[in-house]
């Protein structure tokens, strides 16, 4: 790691600035200043969790129940309909396998 010997932006010294203390009154309006306390309140107090965000997010989007299933014709083991059966299809590639190395 470099190390940087020139920031880019000088630093300039901190400058006290003396203001003369005359007292402000202003007035607000009623209605203004119930609008301002209900603008207030509305922060929430606390940061939300990435939990939280994660379960709001996520919120009805389970997977869903599989419906369309079926008898393999060739072993009887159930499997989805339009889909290959996966136990014929690990016996075959496992017959591919022994047959490539004998």
């Amino acid at each position: 790691m470099a190390m940087r010997l020139f920031s880019p932006m000088p630093r300039l010294a901190p400058v006290a600035f003396a203001l003369p203390s005359i007292p402000i009154a202003i007035t607000v309006p009623p209605l203004l200043a119930d609008l301002w306390e209900s603008v207030l309140r509305a922060v929430p107090k606390k940061k939300t969790s990435h939990m939280k965000k994660r379960h709001r997010q996520m919120a009805g989007k389970a997977l869903k129940d599989v419906q369309s299933l079926n008898k393999c014709p060739g072993c009887g083991q159930i499997k989805r309909a339009h889909l290959l059966c996966p136990h014929c299809v690990r016996e075959i590639k496992d017959s591919w396998k022994t047959a490539q190395t004998a």
